[in-house]
């Protein structure tokens, strides 16, 4: 418990001396399912904990600046004036559906039913982990220093943990077990029904672990189309490992994940090339060429590969018991006319489900809209492309088997304020007057908006 409480107050001290808190909130995140700090049941995130320390800094430096500012500089990054709504309205329904549906059962393991004056401790605490991740996407927006290059710390450490500990059981290196899953907040789960053995990573189970590895191979091959010599080796090592680590937790998430991005990488090709916007030379025309033709010789054993797994998967009782809640879920959004029932209170399989029961019609559209309000604009921006990925890869996880909308590993968050950060930073044009006289560029927000967490006050 004390090393990871260590490494997270190292961080948080790190990323203000560095006046580079991005990547402070990007160590945070390499262990989703490490705590840094327990009392009893309860357990406080590493990233959460880093965010949280974020949140302390932000609000001292408001404070120092003679005020804290005001709705119009949130208002002019896309996206987080919905996600602010979103966290209001959250509040609104854990405050009032036990009065508006008293006696109503949540979605939870516990089963318990809504009492008018009572609110759990997970309501209150999804509540507050969802107005940190919001605060995570304000940070990163605020830091002049973010770059895409950002989801490379967690999600390759992430990999190359996993793949020491795989190592580890499979080939004798010693490993610290415990050391980086620490939280007893989560159920550790490392086998199938009838005592199969799979692999987990540092996660809680086999979904999780391949969730981490969708994103990190989405963002290593998209990031190794954009960069040269060593920094491609790497991406693409990543990539690789990620691969093989989906592989091994034997995860029907990894599989279906993996077909959704194929076919949205192939729609995303043959758009670049109906609209003339894909450049290519002769070494990616081969390189594409051998993947196409490798791709048609293997699609029947792939596809019968792939119906086995999900046969299997629906044959299993891991498959009722997800389809189970994701119903129950669905049920509550019915039975509370699209109102909700409140964060804390549903936990199904998809987050799809979870978000339409637990904050409704209302709080699904605010997301929806806060996503799109980020990403459709950030694809217009060629560098932030592997974040891009990064971002679709896992939104695909999350709707497929992870429920939780401000899960541990922080990697949808980060994906957005990156992202955030690449649309409302300025960009020169051809036409720009810093290739003519010098002159200031036009900027999408005031100079003063941006600010690194650490530096001194800006005063306007």
């Amino acid at each position: 418990m004390m090393v990871l409480l260590g490494t997270t107050v190292l961080a948080v001290v790190y990323g203000v001396v560095s006046k580079r808190y991005e990547r402070a909130l990007a160590i945070g995140a390499i262990t989703p399912t490490g705590a840094a700090l327990v009392a009893g049941p309860q357990a406080v995130p590493t990233f959460y904990a880093v965010a949280l320390a974020g949140v302390v800094l932000l609000v001292w430096q408001w404070i120092a600046s003679g005020g804290v500012p005001g709705a119009p500089r949130l208002a002019r990054i896309p996206g987080v004036p919905l996600m602010i709504a979103l966290v209001v309205w959250a509040a609104v329904v854990v405050a009032l559906a036990p009065m508006l549906f008293p006696g109503l059962e949540t979605v939870t393991q516990d089963g318990r039913l809504l009492t008018p004056g009572m609110l759990d401790s997970s309501n209150v605490a999804q509540v507050v982990y969802l107005a940190l991740s919001v605060a995570v996407v304000v940070i990163l927006v605020r830091s002049p220093t973010t770059s895409p290059a950002v989801l490379a710390i967690p999600l390759g450490a992430g990999v190359a943990i996993a793949l020491w500990r795989y190592l580890s059981l499979h080939a004798g290196v010693p490993f610290p077990e415990g050391l980086f899953d620490n939280s007893p907040a989560f159920h550790y789960n490392e086998s199938a029904p009838g005592g199969v053995e799979r692999f987990r990573g540092i996660h809680s189970e086999p979904a999780g672990l391949a969730g981490t590895a969708i994103v990190a191979a989405a963002y290593g091959l998209a990031s190794s189309a954009r960069v040269r010599g060593w920094a491609r080796a790497a991406a693409l090592a990543m990539a690789v490992a990620a691969v093989f680590l989906g592989i091994v937790s034997t995860s029907t998430t990894f599989v279906i994940a993996g077909v959704v991005l194929l076919i949205l990488a192939v729609a995303s090709i043959a758009w670049r090339l109906l609209t003339l916007k894909l450049r290519v030379s002769l070494a990616s025309v081969i390189v594409a060429g051998v993947v196409v033709v490798s791709t048609i010789v293997a699609l029947p054993v792939l596809t019968a590969m792939l119906r086995a797994q999900v046969d299997e998967k629906v044959a299993s009782s891991s498959f009722t018991e997800r389809a189970g809640s994701d119903s129950e879920a669905f049920s509550v959004f019915l039975d509370t006319w699209g109102f909700g029932m409140g964060l804390g209170a549903v936990r199904a399989s998809s987050l799809a489900f979870t978000v339409l029961g637990a904050v409704g019609t209302v709080g699904a559209l605010l997301l929806v809209g806060a996503i799109a309000a980020i990403a459709l604009p950030a694809m217009r921006l060629p560098q932030y492309e592997p974040v891009v990925w990064a971002l679709a890869a896992a939104l695909v996880v999350k709707v497929i088997s992870s429920p939780e909308l401000a899960d541990t590993s922080g990697l949808m968050w980060l994906a957005l304020g990156v992202l955030a950060h690449g649309v409302v930073t300025p960009r020169p044009t051809s036409d720009d007057a810093l290739t003519r006289g010098g002159k200031r560029p036009h900027q999408s927000l005031p100079e003063a908006d941006i600010v690194a967490l650490g530096d001194e006050p800006v005063h306007r």
